[in-house]
């Protein structure tokens, strides 16, 4: 834990609740409490408690606001994988296309002083969700394409960034590179037993890799695919995704059969997931130009 982010953040809450240092302080003084907030000093857990206590929130909650400012605050170069995918998702379900394109540049301005090729992944797999953002379903460039087929390609083992990478970018590859990465992606998937650890990513991956079919107007496939991801039996923790799949097999298979019975369940669903959630279902929408109701044109 930062010295300085503990004393910050208690500094925010104490102020957001209007409230001096001489009404928090107690048996502290106000000059022990004051160099506390600011970073010059330390405190003992048992008088941070003491403090806490004073401004009426547990040490469970504190904590949970400081571990999320210091993900709002860090460098993007210091982001886990999974804290950079959270961020994205954020964005992406905010519609913050500003938002999204800074943290782009955060990682172009890192790859261009160091030319690590972490930072030029990291740059592409953002590039990747504001296309989905903007809903303008074109593809990556060529080069940035190709920077991820020749990575992935050369990697038999997929751990986090792997799984993010591919699951991010490949709605938006280049017709060859998505055609050479889904057959290595089948492989990895075939070996998967041996990587627990990272099955909501593969799963992930493997709705996009449908999302990217459906893009290309391939629906018997993508539902295929749709089909082989839920025989995986996903797990109850990823509910989100079982509502994408669902949603995106009831839209694929309308668009073979054209039967209203599918757009009727598909609109239904689509306005329950809405009331629990209105950012994901107007995200949903947005990425499937989806507007209801849809009537039976045939």
């Amino acid at each position: 834990m930062s010295l300085r982010d503990a004393g910050s953040t208690f500094k925010q809450i104490r102020l957001g609740r209007g409230l001096r240092i001489s009404d928090v302080a107690g048996p502290l003084s106000v000059s022990t409490v004051s160099k506390f907030e600011n970073g010059h000093t330390d405190i003992s857990v048992e008088k941070l408690y003491l403090l806490l206590d004073h401004v009426g929130m547990d040490a469970t909650e504190f904590f949970e606001i400081l571990n999320l400012n210091q993900a709002r605050n860090a460098s993007p170069a210091s982001l886990s994988q999974r804290a950079m995918d959270k961020r994205m998702f954020r964005y992406a379900l905010e519609q913050d296309v500003d938002g999204l394109k800074q943290f782009r540049q955060s990682f172009t301005s890192k790859f261009q002083k160091t030319h690590a090729r972490l930072y030029k992944l990291r740059e592409i797999m953002v590039s990747a969700i504001i296309l989905d953002t903007q809903d303008v379903h074109s593809l990556l460039s060529k080069t940035d394409s190709k920077i991820v087929n020749d990575y992935l390609m050369k990697r038999n083992v997929w751990y986090a960034l792997e799984y993010a990478l591919y699951g991010d970018c490949v709605p938006f590859l280049q017709p060859d590179d998505f055609d050479r990465l889904y057959t290595k992606f089948m492989a990895i998937h075939f070996d998967f037993h041996q990587r627990r650890n990272y099955l909501d990513l593969f799963f992930s991956a493997f709705y996009n890799v449908s999302v990217s079919l459906y893009y290309r107007c391939e629906y018997a496939k993508a539902l295929q695919t749709l089909n082989r991801l839920e025989e995986q039996k996903l797990p109850d923790n990823l509910f989100f995704l079982r509502v994408q799949l669902r949603l995106l097999k009831l839209l694929c298979t309308y668009k073979i059969t054209g039967d209203q019975a599918d757009i009727n369940e598909l609109n239904a669903l689509v306005k329950v997931i809405s009331k629990i959630s209105p950012a994901f279902g107007r995200k949903w929408k947005v990425d499937f130009s989806f507007q209801e109701p849809i009537t039976d044109k045939h």
